[in-house]
């Protein structure tokens, strides 16, 4: 199968997915959204889990790409957190369906967790070894992160919020762990 035809099977399941839900979508919608044969998608795929797992991967590694441009590109802690923070809300808007009950113990989705977990530990180290912090305990400025993130997460369905509004309450929380130094960038790159 070529990629072109790959991707547009991918691209049918992931709008169908958002749509009805990872349990309603059948293999035989997709194949019809796509205008390929079932048997293609089973060649390919092997079943509807397979082509869910490689529409999960595709996803994590454009996160992992968003992931390793902030850790290049931001100038501070404070804007390495809020595009993180940003990458995952626009992650989970535009790809509901990784919030799907079906998705709980998946290990992709834990796979997901475990590297923008990776990357804040990264980031509170750089701000710690620099004495950006406002407080030593840098595992807890990550666990506290690690649960905004989370109730983001869990309630990107439920609020409706600009990135303005969400990018006042990150630098609010971020006066909580930053010294003002480093909000203002004088230390170089996160």
């Amino acid at each position: 199968m070529t990629k072109r035809k790959q991707q547009q099977i991918l691209t049918t399941a992931e709008a169908m997915f958002n749509r009805f839900g990872i349990k309603k979508t059948a293999i035989d919608d997709i194949a019809r959204g796509a205008r390929v044969a079932k048997a293609t998608i089973y060649n390919y795929f092997g079943n509807k889990e397979g082509l869910l797992k490689a529409l999960i991967t595709q996803k994590i590694q454009h996160f992992e790409s968003g992931l390793l441009n902030i850790a290049e590109t931001a100038i501070n802690p404070v804007d390495a957190i809020k595009s993180l923070i940003q990458e995952h809300i626009r992650l989970f808007t535009s790809n509901p369906f990784i919030n799907d009950p079906a998705l709980q113990d998946n290990e992709l989705k834990e796979e997901l967790n475990q590297k923008e977990e990776h990357l804040l530990q990264k980031i509170v180290q750089h701000a710690s070894r620099k004495g950006l912090l406002q407080s030593g305990d840098s595992n807890q400025i990550i666990n506290t992160l690690l649960l905004l993130i989370k109730g983001l997460e869990s309630s990107i369905k439920n609020i409706s919020f600009s990135m303005d509004s969400l990018n006042n309450s990150i630098n609010f929380i971020s006066e909580t762990f930053f010294k003002d130094k480093a909000k203002e960038g004088h230390n170089g790159t996160a």
